[in-house]
């Protein structure tokens, strides 16, 4: 598996989860501008690792290496969007108390060389999940057009199938931070893709109940600190500020269902792309629901899932 990531709260979990599972390999993670600036994002990306017990220098003898590669600092056309509100200005809750880690241990190889390289030398081995802007892939296939037949798989958390927006009216915030990023993505990759969308993930029972969630982040372990910490804010906001039902991440659910693919039990295949123009809809992703294109499917949209089957996943990440 290889992760590309904007790491803020929701990446981090996934991440965490990923490197938990020891059917997983995570063979690189890539990080790309987003939801805080590329650097904060390498920032965070070694924090989770280092909490982890998985950076290179540090890595425990029984596990594999894994490597950290910076990729875009900006979008295509270099619109430029963050979502500090939501996970802080650092990107991980503005939590105090982080250990500091060696940036030194980026390494040097850009991250879309990285992809490149990578698939390369493992044709149809390799799942990659996208939890950010898709600018990283999209610059890759525009470097090898056969990049995405090369892969095994691809998640993308992204996207909104039923024209809710999160911040924006008509657009979910990873394909509005980079659309073109998106279109290109969507339309070249030619392997199985399966959108994760950000309505499914705020759907009514795709989230831990409170009572869980109590539970889950006062496990007596590092990784259970450090998450409590990092999803201190978001946790306040949801239960005492929106009020929502449950407690959920995006990306971390994502995850569970690229590990677990048996998870979902609805999906759909269909055309999609992305809309590059208009004011409310710009990083809206359209779906041919009726066949009226007659293009063939490109992508897989996750209508359904287990969240009690997720939930056995998502305690494995904090222990």
């Amino acid at each position: 598996m290889i992760i590309d990531v904007d790491t803020g709260v929701d990446d981090a979990s996934a991440i965490m989860l990923a490197l938990s599972r020891p059917e997983v390999e995570v063979v690189a993670i890539t990080c790309v501008n987003g939801n805080v600036a590329i650097d904060d994002v390498c920032r965070n990306t070694l924090r989770v690792l280092k909490v982890c017990n998985r950076l290179d220098s540090e890595a425990q003898t029984d596990q594999p290496e894994t490597t950290v590669y910076k990729g875009a600092e900006k979008s295509i056309l270099g619109e430029g969007e963050r979502a500090s509100h939501y996970h802080g200005n650092d990107g991980l809750g503005d939590a105090p108390n982080h250990e500091p880690v060696d940036g030194t241990l980026i390494k040097k190889e850009h991250a879309v060389n990285a992809l490149l390289r990578l698939v390369n030398e493992n044709p149809g081995e390799i799942t990659l999940v996208a939890l950010a802007p898709l600018t990283n892939i999209a610059l890759a296939l525009r470097l090898d057009p056969d990049f995405g037949s090369k892969l095994k798989e691809v998640f993308i958390m992204g996207g909104n199938i039923e024209g809710k927006g999160g911040d924006r009216l008509g657009a979910e915030f990873n394909f509005f931070a980079d659309p073109v990023a998106a279109y290109v993505t969507l339309q070249e990759l030619h392997c199985q893709t399966t959108i994760v969308s950000w309505e499914l993930c705020k759907s009514v029972g795709a989230g831990v109940s409170w009572a869980w969630y109590d539970q889950w982040v006062e496990v007596d372990t590092n990784k259970a600190r450090f998450f409590k910490n990092i999803c201190r804010m978001t946790a306040e906001r949801n239960r005492n500020i929106i009020k929502t039902q449950d407690f959920s991440l995006c990306d971390l659910l994502a995850m569970a269902l690229a590990i677990d693919n048996s998870i979902i039990t609805e999906y759909l295949h269909v055309w999609s792309t992305v809309e590059l123009g208009g004011v409310h809809t710009r990083g809206q992703l359209i779906s041919d629901w009726r066949n009226k294109t007659k293009n063939p499917p490109n992508v897989r949209i996750v209508k359904k899932f287990s969240i009690e089957k997720a939930t056995e996943y998502y305690m494995s990440m904090v222990l």
